[in-house]
């Protein structure tokens, strides 16, 4: 089987200069999630390409007025072809699609003779779902998309104003148009197939990937010398951030609350910060800093509102991360969710300031070998039942089955 990823995936190395160079960073758990996607393929068999379109702010929240197209390779032997596009507002989208269209084509008509291939998109993004659609169409080629969140929601919690928001909304609506034109769909969660209307289209449930091999060169780390809590990665309201700043603020304990990351609400921490003294703010840092602190952290936390509706259809992919690392994880149950989860996490379950508060102290307040040992059980779980090459073998059976079926 030779399966074409369509997506953002570049190297790490690649993506860290990109973002150095940018006023807004590009997160990097697209990055991450495709890298385990791509070598998970190859390692379940798969020949795996890759058309990439890098995640980069548009010029002048970057500095690249262009981007060139290039090629390079990561683990696994995967060959990736960077897309060439224009990187200023408006032509941009413009300028991805049309060499999408043209590097595409091109690689349909290299491999028009093989009979089992699949375009794999990461997500519905326009510039590269419109020319995959048709073209994939017309050379009888098996297009599949990965989900990770609901089209609709994509951009609008981004609330960009002026042409940019114009953009955003365009977007938006035009991934509404496409998200059902594709063959089949791997989905982060169940009940995004009815949310999409799909349901009626073969698609399977993969709610991401755990890949503990990003903690092998970081020894066994002595936990901070007070109890500490840590949450690394966006810093928005879709995370409940100011929720659970205020909620640890409410705390007596005697205990750390350490954060890393960047986004809207980095300046409310940095305000809190001077009021107290537990609350420490580190920044966007490098990703050995932020794992090295998970593995040092008595606690982890991910506070996703339940009662947004974002959450509800979709799964973070720092819940698995998060459990790799062997520190116990506190979090709330969002509906994506699923059920298995559960004996391994603690679970929020009053999501207002003082129940964020209660919960935080009641965990904080288990002994030492019981906090250990939850952490033991979920880095079991998710390293031994969620690692990328069982997950993506899941994956190459769907596609195979599809394929079969297609003869």
């Amino acid at each position: 089987m030779k399966i074409l990823l369509l997506g953002s995936l570049i190297s790490a190395a690649q993506m860290e200069q990109l973002n150095s160079n940018s006023k807004e960073k590009a997160s990097v758990a697209p990055v991450n999630y495709e890298t385990m996607l791509a070598k998970g393929l190859v390692e379940n068999g798969a020949k795996v390409d890759a058309l990439s379109v890098p995640a980069v702010a548009a010029f002048p929240h970057s500095i690249y007025k262009h981007i060139a197209g290039k090629q390079e390779t990561i683990e696994n032997n995967i060959q990736i072809h960077w897309v060439p596009f224009i990187n200023i507002q408006g032509l941009k989208q413009l300028t991805i699609k049309k060499n999408v269209e043209k590097l595409l084509e091109q690689w349909l008509q290299e491999n028009k003779d093989v009979k089992d291939k699949v375009v794999l998109m990461y997500s519905i993004y326009p510039p590269y779902t419109e020319p995959a659609v048709r073209l994939c169409k017309e050379y009888g080629c098996h297009l599949s998309a990965v989900i990770t969140d609901l089209p609709e929601y994509m951009y609008s919690w981004k609330n960009m104003k002026g042409i940019r928001g114009w953009y955003s909304k365009r977007l938006s609506e035009k991934m509404l148009e496409l998200q059902g034109k594709c063959d089949s769909y791997i989905l982060f969660t169940k009940p995004m197939a009815a949310k999409m209307g799909i349901e009626d289209k073969p698609y399977m449930v993969s709610e991401g990937f755990c890949d503990a091999s990003i903690f092998d060169d970081i020894p066994d780390q002595e936990k901070c010398p007070r109890k500490t809590i840590v949450y690394g990665g966006n810093l928005s309201r879709l995370y409940g951030i100011q929720n659970l700043v205020k909620g640890f603020m409410q705390t007596d304990i005697d205990a750390e609350l350490h954060l890393y990351g960047a986004g809207g609400d980095a300046t409310f921490i940095e305000e809190c910060a001077k009021q107290d003294s537990r609350i420490k703010f580190f920044g966007r840092v490098h990703r050995k800093t932020l794992l090295v602190a998970l593995k040092k952290a008595h606690l982890l936390v991910v506070n996703k509102p339940t009662a947004d509706d974002y959450s509800n259809y979709s799964f973070s992919s720092k819940i698995l991360e998060y459990m790799a690392s062997g520190t116990p994880l506190l979090t709330t149950k969002v509906g994506g969710m699923p059920e298995e989860y559960l004996k391994y996490v603690y679970i929020i379950e009053d999501e207002s300031i003082s129940g964020i508060s209660t919960a935080l102290t009641t965990v904080l307040h288990n002994a030492p070998k019981e906090l250990y040992l939850s952490g033991q059980k979920a880095a079991h779980f998710a390293v031994g039942d969620k690692n990328y090459r069982k997950m993506t073998e899941k994956i190459v059976i769907f596609f195979q089955s599809q394929l079969s079926e297609e003869k």
